[in-house]
């Protein structure tokens, strides 16, 4: 825990397990919503993707943005702006008066605001930290993301039963306040950000061409596209093996989700505890193997105990390689382009839809075992190639 002995690390810490823990929340509180106005799964769907399309769209101009202004002010004018919004849906909610058009509407601007505000952290994060404890510091916050998804979901159908969806979303505008707080405590150096030479547009393509020129950020961030789009469609088709195949019904799905999320977790400390380790790149590239190995296990798998084994396992081996990927692009990146490259990073964890539609059709064509089969063996080619064409990924050190 050595990147927790940084003040600024520790207020961005706290106040990140405040603002996720209001994000996830508020995505079962937006669900239970939309559903509870429409009764349409559709129009749930449809809300969603309100969300996404200008996440996605507006990505790379908020990684731009992030390499020529104040980090930190744009994250916490992001949440600002989320706190605002959930304190309209809160109104909205207890005077009864909220309809789909709102809930869709602020889902656009919220997805706006998320295209701005993840590449803003995520280029954050050296400012706060020593180059050394930079792998720690990563590994640290992805306990983060696992923590939350254990405990947002649950407590916000808690408190949607208990006091009502609208008091819920006040309780997401409170946390959301309170990372606000935590922030504003962050003091860092006066660190100039020099941007390319140009307007944002020629600050976008020089971002694709930096990738595009160096090996090491290509081949991550495409080993990371590789896992969202095939490697992660497990996830969507697990009720499909919980219930057809394994027969064990809800209460089943319930626990290889729970055994996914604690291996997720046990992977993310890993790689805390190794922060300080060298050989990043085998780390890596032997994560990636596993994780594509134990995906075609666990879709021929017909034994519950086995695959709840092989999801706990695939938790650890997938957030051990991806966290190990996130902590290589932070320490080798330049400055002056980390929020483009950490936006079009993070960016592949947005097209995890994709991968879920991809795995949907393959099932239903051949199956959901062939559909998950696929995945790993995409996965684990894609690790196979890394490791005999690019041997200096292979030799990377950190």
């Amino acid at each position: 825990m050595s990147a927790l002995h940084h003040r600024n690390y520790r207020l961005y810490w706290f106040g990140q397990l405040f603002s996720v823990l209001a994000q996830n929340m508020e995505a079962v509180a937006q669900s239970w919503l939309v559903l509870e106005i429409t009764n349409s799964p559709l129009l749930l769907g449809l809300t969603g993707l309100t969300f996404s399309i200008p996440t996605i769209a507006l990505t790379l101009l908020g990684g731009a943005v992030a390499d020529r202004a104040d980090r930190k002010r744009i994250m916490i004018l992001s949440q600002i702006g989320s706190a605002v919004m959930f304190l309209l849906l809160a109104i909205l909610a207890i005077t009864e008066r909220v309809a789909l058009w709102h809930v869709m509407t602020l889902a656009f601007f919220s997805g706006c605001l998320r295209a701005f505000d993840r590449p803003s952290r995520m280029a954050l994060l050296p400012q706060m930290v020593p180059k050394h404890d930079i792998p720690n510091a990563v590994a640290i916050g992805g306990t983060i993301w696992q923590l939350n998804k254990l405990v947002g979901p649950a407590l916000a159908g808690m408190l949607i039963y208990l006091i009502g969806i609208g008091a819920t979303y006040l309780f997401c505008c409170a946390a959301s306040a309170t990372a606000i707080f935590l922030w504003f405590g962050i003091r860092l150096d006066s660190q100039q950000i020099t941007a390319s030479a140009g307007g944002l547009l020629q600050n976008m393509l020089d971002g694709l061409n930096f990738i595009r020129k160096d090996e090491i950020y290509y081949t991550f961030i495409g080993m990371t596209f590789f896992n969202s789009v095939f490697g992660m469609s497990y996830l969507i088709l697990m009720p499909v093996f919980a219930r057809d195949i394994l027969s064990v019904g809800s209460e089943g799905f319930g626990f290889l989700q729970s055994a996914g999320g604690a291996g997720a977790l046990c992977g993310v400390l890993l790689v805390a505890y190794f922060g300080q380790a060298r050989g990043k790149g085998k780390q890596a590239i032997s994560g990636a193997l596993a994780f594509g190995a134990l995906l075609i296990v666990f879709a021929y798998s017909t034994s519950y105990a086995l695959s709840l084994a092989m999801a706990c396992l695939l938790g650890v081996a997938s957030q051990f390689y991806m966290t190990t990927i996130h902590a290589i692009l932070q320490v080798n990146l330049p400055d002056q382009l980390r929020g483009r490259v950490m936006g079009i990073h993070g960016l592949a964890w947005e097209l995890m839809p994709v991968g879920g539609m991809i795995g949907g059709v393959i099932a239903e064509v051949s199956g959901a075992p062939a559909a998950v089969a696929f995945g790993g063996v995409m996965v684990a080619g894609m690790a196979l190639a890394v490791t005999i064409f690019l041997p200096s990924i292979r030799r990377l050190e950190q």
